[in-house]
């Protein structure tokens, strides 16, 4: 079913095959149809390679790939000072206050509500506007990749813009963008910057074309709730799925479909490798990296070494150890919302000393840390 999804095969006619004695509304629209299938059927789980295991295995599979897809979400940008969402005097405590009307967070993301009531996505939209963040280690590190004709695409779930700051030219906004803004009711479409100072000044952005339509609201080119993602995801991934040699997933919880098909949708001899915060029990990747993305992406580029050394800021080293370390547990980060980072850190901050972990069903977890040069 993955595979018929990129191919852009009617979900209706496979619904009538899933459930032929099924009535189907006539007003669903294809995403809707799209997640009653996943809902009623599992896609085949990737198995695990038993040849790829260990952090060197990464290095080796980054020097010899040439067709590198990465997949990114909020853990990419986590450092870069996007403001925290679901903190105590985080956006969405403030949005509270400010709009007891607001059913909850995700409502400002809801394309109907947007169209009631677009304050309070706007209020949102002026604590993340492009150009007031830097990329991340890990941004940097995929435009090298790009730089150096390795990269096939980058999939960012994210919104920031902040993959075109550093230079990432082959890339896919699979929720769009803060780049440019469009009219609701002509189509019009304007760069970012038209519509800064309105968003600076909390007004709502209405379109020049035709101000005197009450919809005519200059809506930035991102995503929401009750929309598709743009023709481009599919057009991309239908061409990248059989032309990819290594996957890298980072940052990301891979919850949001369609994007979260992507590592079931290739070949699945392809090698996968996992860079986040935390395992994604329910996929197999072959190394599971598990820490601060910043900190584990700075010791890939120490092992790279060439030109991948510049991007280095960091001189404590990642070493292999065989068990886990104990650690309290953290909050699980949420991704309900692709739009920005979960917690806010500054760009400068040293990355923790975390854990670097390669679970398998089938082997024991390779797991790496943080040290001052000695196993631990």
């Amino acid at each position: 079913f993955i595979q018929q999804h990129i191919r852009e095969t009617d979900p209706r006619a496979i619904l009538r095959d899933l459930l032929p004695e099924t009535i189907l509304p006539p007003d669903l629209d294809d995403m809707t149809l799209w997640q009653i299938i996943i809902n009623i059927s599992e896609p085949p789980k990737r198995k695990k390679r038993k040849d790829i295991n260990t952090l060197e295995d990464v290095v080796r599979l980054l020097q010899e790939s040439k067709k590198i897809l990465v997949l990114t979400g909020a853990g990419v940008s986590v450092s870069c000072g996007i403001p925290d969402f679901r903190s105590r005097d985080g956006i969405c405590a403030r949005l509270a206050v400010d709009f007891p009307d607001l059913p909850d967070p995700q409502s400002m993301f809801d394309i109907e509500y947007f169209r009631r009531d677009p304050r309070p996505f706007f209020k949102f939209a002026k604590e993340i506007y492009p150009g007031q963040f830097q990329p991340s280690p890990c941004h940097r590190f995929i435009s090298m990749l790009d730089k150096q004709e390795k990269l096939l695409r980058n999939y960012t779930q994210n919104i920031d813009t902040l993959e075109q700051v550093a230079g990432v030219q082959r890339i896919i906004q699979c929720h769009g963008s803060f780049a440019t803004a469009s009219c609701l009711v002509c189509k019009q479409k304007v760069d970012c910057e038209a519509i800064r100072e309105d968003v600076f000044n909390q007004v709502v952005p209405r379109c020049l074309r035709c101000p005197d339509i009450p919809l005519a609201i200059m809506k930035p080119d991102i995503v929401f709730f009750g929309e598709n993602l743009p023709e481009m995801f599919h057009r991309a991934m239908k061409q990248d799925k059989d032309e990819v040699d290594l996957l890298i997933v980072i940052g990301s919880s891979l919850k949001v479909r369609p994007v979260a098909l992507i590592p079931n949708s290739i070949p699945h001899e392809v090698p996968q490798v996992l860079i986040n915060r935390e395992p994604l029990p329910h996929l197999n990747f072959d190394v599971e990296l598990l820490g601060d993305c910043d900190g584990i992406i700075n010791e890939l580029c120490h092992r790279l070494s060439g030109d991948f050394e510049q991007l280095c800021f960091n001189t404590l080293r990642l070493n292999e150890i065989t068990e886990k370390p104990p650690r309290l547990q953290e909050p699980r980060p949420s991704e309900a919302l692709p739009a920005f980072s979960d917690a806010a850190q500054q760009q400068n901050e040293p990355p923790h000393t975390d854990s670097v972990n390669k679970p398998s069903e089938e082997a024991e977890g390779l797991n790496v840390t943080e040290t001052a040069d000695k196993n631990i």
